[in-house]
């Protein structure tokens, strides 16, 4: 069926009164169609600019389907017909985490105008299971705002983390917590024993339960542990199957002796996972830890030095026969499992006839699998016997608190007996020992046969012969000796005073003049050591200042700076003993650091803001000391 419009027909009725031919009368009916489309066309062009252009921004992913194990390799391409280099704006990502990115950009001249393809890639890790959507990505070009189209992925779970090959051990005998079902990630801390007896070891263990892989290592930022004395134990590391998944635990323990009785509260650990110019830091926090210490019972026996623990004693004596106002080694050696370094002397028996002396202690300490700290202290005293005989050393004594029997001990070592001999006197009746056979002077006599009445010959001076044996090759040697020493001499002499000469007047070569230094106090070589050590390997004075001052100040506070909020560094520095305007100057410090490093670039490359750091740190010294 063939469809006419009102137009054509009024118009064929126009071209039949008019007489025209049919030829012309088809001629004349294409012209004004022809017309018509133009000019809608022109109209569009004109009035709807919007729906004819292309988007300038384009977002793909290189795959649909993930694993947490893998990454999200996200494609924002920007296109813009000027030579800036349009950035987009990547929006909040749930489940998504930005861990590098890369830049591209393409400059091309089309039809005269200079077009700008910006293309960035993003690697993001999946930090959950199921269907994730990345918003539309956005760019503002001319005031307007473009959006590329959202994007959806679906993760399902990959393979479990393993543990590092130096810190893997057999899974621990734990009870996951309930609420580590449907957790990526979760952090706990415990003691244990939670009410250990005063002086008593206890095992502080912060526990990190990871199910996904991590390409951006945490920081791990431990209490203060207030009140106890501590030592670091090795990490270990272990998968364990919990709440339908595979987890990678890592342990950080370490191990704590209570200075005092009472209810003592561990503050919280944090751990914190690094941001980015894209997104924050993420925080996590355990709960406090109270521990309550129990004081020692009034029972305590006379000579008790609080020793608390399990241990063992023994004696010994060298040498085996002791020689009269000559010294020897009494040795009493305690082992077991407590506080090994702080150990008091055991109490030594009463020497009747010795002389005693204190002398020094040495000491071995290690950890077994449960973390608990054994080892072995001796302690040695020099005594000395007046005169000979036999002589029966008494037992020592050594008087601990065993915390798992609820109660005092006391140990004794085994008595020792030992000879003393007078001091030897040399017999003029028996004739020294030959050499050992093993000696060369021994292997001659027993080759070369002696005379029997050997001549002993001290001038060497006896027959025309012997002189002409031995005395004329002396002379040869002699003369020879004289002929090449002095020339030697000569030259050791000519060199010994030209280095004198040297050493009086040092030669100095002026440094050439660096113009990017122009702004420090002090040439390079003198920097602040944090400085000086920041700048090796690196051209960006922006990162070096960042660089110096997380250096120094983790190592004046005993604890990593890096990733902390402004907030609590502050409170950190102000515990150290910083006024506010030496903090207000490092917060500064740190923050032109940064803005430096992702900022437009400065005139002077940084080289103020090197100089300002270098007067902070030598300020900071006077605070916080040297590191």
């Amino acid at each position: 069926m063939r469809y006419i419009s009102a137009s054509q027909t009024a118009w064929g009725k126009f071209i039949s009164r008019k007489g025209l031919s049919p030829p012309s009368r088809r001629r004349t009916t294409v012209y004004p169609l022809l017309l018509l489309f133009l000019s809608l066309s022109l109209s569009l062009s004109l009035f709807s600019p919007a729906y004819s252009q292309e988007s300038p921004i384009t977002a793909s992913v290189n795959h649909t389907h993930f694993s947490t194990d893998e990454l999200v390799i996200l494609t924002v391409s920007v296109t813009d017909d000027s030579a800036l280099q349009p950035r987009p704006i990547l929006p909040q990502l749930d489940g998504l985490v930005v861990v590098d990115m890369d830049l591209a950009t393409d400059v091309s001249l089309v039809n005269g105008k200079i077009q700008t393809e910006v293309h960035y890639t993003y690697r993001l890790q999946p930090r959950r299971t199921g269907t994730l959507t990345i918003p539309p990505v956005t760019v503002k070009i001319d005031n307007k705002i473009y959006r590329a189209a959202p994007i959806s992925v679906e993760i399902t779970q990959g393979a479990p983390p393993a543990p590092a090959a130096g810190n893997a051990v057999r899974p621990a005998n734990i009870s996951p917590p309930a609420v580590l079902k449907g957790q990526d990630f979760f952090i706990e801390a415990q003691v244990d024993p939670p009410s250990p007896y005063l002086g008593q070891q206890i095992i502080y263990t912060f526990r990190f339960y990871q199910a996904i892989k991590i390409y951006r290592q945490p920081q791990y930022d431990g209490p203060l542990f207030i009140g106890f004395e501590t030592m670091g134990l090795p990490v270990r590391e272990y998968n364990l199957d919990a709440a339908g998944r595979t987890y990678l635990v890592s342990e950080i323990r370490t191990a704590l002796f209570a200075k005092s009785a009472g209810r003592i509260t561990i503050s919280p650990a944090r751990l914190m996972f690094p941001g980015n110019i894209y997104e924050e830091p993420v925080e996590l926090y355990t709960e406090p830890v109270t521990v309550e210490v129990k004081p020692l019972p009034d029972n305590a026996p006379p000579g008790f030095s609080g020793a608390v623990g399990q241990f063992t004693m023994e004696s010994s004596f060298s040498p085996q026969v002791a020689v009269v106002n000559q010294p020897s080694t009494f040795l009493l050696a305690v082992t077991g499992v407590g506080n090994i370094p702080l150990l008091p002397e055991p109490l030594w028996p009463d020497l009747t006839g010795w002389r005693m002396y204190d002398s020094l202690s040495s000491l071995t300490t290690e950890t077994g699998e449960d973390g608990l700290m054994t080892g072995t202290r001796v302690f040695e005293r020099l005594v000395v016997a007046d005169q000979p005989g036999d002589f029966t050393l008494q037992p020592a004594t050594f008087i601990y608190f065993d915390p798992l029997a609820a109660e005092y001990r006391t140990i004794s070592s085994q008595p020792l007996t030992v000879k003393v001999i007078p001091v030897p006197t040399p017999d003029p009746n028996i004739t020294p020992a030959p050499a050992p056979a093993n000696t060369p002077v021994a292997a001659l006599t027993a080759t070369t046969p002696m005379p029997a009445d050997p001549i002993v010959n001290p001038g060497l001076v006896v027959s025309p012969d012997t002189v002409q044996r031995v005395t004329l090759p002396a002379l040869f040697l002699l003369l020879g000796g004289l002929c090449g020493a002095l020339p030697l001499a000569v030259a050791l002499g000519a060199g010994g005073l030209w280095w004198w000469q040297r050493r009086r007047r040092p030669l100095v070569i002026a440094p050439k003049p660096r113009p990017e230094l122009k702004g420090l106090r002090q040439p390079r070589h003198s920097l602040h050591p944090s400085l000086a050590a920041a700048m090796r390997g690196q051209d960006d004075n922006y990162k070096v200042v960042g660089l110096a001052l997380q250096q120094y100040l983790g190592a004046a506070l005993h604890t990593p700076v890096q990733g902390l909020t402004r907030t609590e560094l502050a409170r950190r520095l102000r515990g150290a003993g910083l006024n506010e305007a030496l903090i207000e100057r490092v917060e500064a410090c740190l923050a032109q650091s940064e803005i430096g490093r992702y900022g437009p670039p400065s005139d002077d490359a940084g080289w103020g803001l090197m100089a300002e750091t270098e007067a902070l740190l030598r300020e900071l010294e006077e605070v916080l000391g040297k590191v």
